[in-house]
């Protein structure tokens, strides 16, 4: 008995243990409890009912989904800096100081100047409130305090790891404002062929499995549809926490009274971003698959429309068909052979028309 129980104590904490494992390395955007987030995860089943594409409740509609994970050829991190100085020239000068140090860091850094460039996006003046007070009145004033400049500087490298570097030394230049990072990919239409060849071969293997179940199709229509998923639309938030639920209740001290509330405050929570790439799940082939960085996603989709026929039945119709033509074209040469013989019965009737001889008189 005593062994029985150790077995059973023993199975419960592997099961115990492999649960906390489990949990460690899903991560926190998929907890559930007092977690609350932006865009939940959710354990859902995966479907397993047939596509029976020959039902009458469904389309006739064959299609081959194909996504690409594609390591971007060049990045832009754009910056924006905002100055403020009492005149045009003041802010301006104040800016250039700037904008030139972050130059120079990024140069020293093997960043070449073309890399770099400047973008300015508004000068707009400032203005302050002042206060005028008189014996029976307050008045508030907006006067001009100077002007605001703004600035983006677009910084363009080849190495994802680079961008620590850059926002590194983008601090050291008083610049903490890191707008976005675009990815570029190069040679977007060589991708795009491989992704139309790799989804017309899955599209015809689906075609040939219906063909062995021995049903006949045909293509009467193919439509297509691409687009691509950039990291900077792809990252979601959450915010997780556990706390205490304070009740809100109320409590009277003496008697006639008014009765006192007591309120809990909640403290601020941080908000946790991560990259959610798009599944793989919806795709019927994923190239380069394992995802080690943020990448862009770039997916194909073929569709085509199709009719089911019978090989044996439209060879007989077709003969069918040859058979009527055939009749057909002799009835009419039947036809032309009658209108042609009424024609000559016509003609040989109609008289030959009468010749006028001239006569001579001869007068003794």
């Amino acid at each position: 008995m005593k062994k029985i129980i150790l077995s059973s104590l023993v199975a419960i904490a592997a099961l115990c243990y492999a649960a906390s494992c489990s949990a460690q390395i899903a991560g926190n955007a998929v907890t559930s409890g007092n977690i609350t987030y932006n865009t939940p995860y959710q354990s859902t089943q995966v479907n397993l009912g047939i596509n029976n594409y020959g039902s009458a409740n469904f389309s006739p509609l064959l299609e081959a989904n194909v996504m690409i994970n594609v390591k971007a050829t060049s990045y832009v991190a754009i910056f924006s800096l905002t100055q403020f100085g009492k005149t045009v020239e003041e802010a301006e000068a104040a800016m250039r100081t700037r904008t030139d140090i972050f130059q120079n860091m990024l140069k020293q850094q093997g960043l070449s100047a073309q890399f770099i460039f400047t973008d300015p996006v508004s000068m707009v003046p400032a203005y302050e409130t002042e206060v005028t007070e008189k014996k029976l009145s307050k008045t508030f004033n907006e006067v001009p305090a100077g002007f605001e400049m703004k600035k983006n500087v677009h910084v363009t490298f080849k190495e994802q790891n680079q961008i620590n570097e850059i926002v590194a030394l983008a601090a050291k230049a008083e610049v903490y404002d890191l707008v976005k990072v675009d990815y570029n990919v190069e040679d977007k239409d060589a991708i795009l062929s491989q992704l139309r060849n790799e989804a017309l071969r899955i599209l015809m293997e689906k075609k040939a499995v219906l063909e062995k179940a021995g049903i006949r199709t045909r293509f009467n229509n193919v439509g297509e549809m691409q687009g691509e998923a950039l990291p900077a639309e792809r990252y979601a938030q959450y915010t997780a926490f556990k706390t205490g639920m304070a009740p809100y209740y109320a409590i009277t001290t003496k008697k006639d009274k008014p009765v006192q509330t007591l309120q809990y405050n909640y403290a601020d929570k941080q908000k946790t971003s991560y990259y959610d790439k798009v599944a793989d799940k919806q795709f019927d082939k994923v190239i380069n698959p394992v995802v080690n960085e943020p990448m862009v996603q770039i997916y194909f989709s073929l569709k085509g429309q199709y009719t089911i026929y019978d090989a044996e039945t439209e060879t007989a119709d077709k003969a069918y068909n040859a058979k009527v033509r055939e009749i057909q074209l002799r009835e009419m040469e039947l036809n032309l052979e009658l209108k042609k013989k009424e024609l000559g019965i016509v003609y040989k009737q109609v008289p030959s028309p009468v010749k006028k001889v001239k006569s001579t008189i001869e007068v003794d």
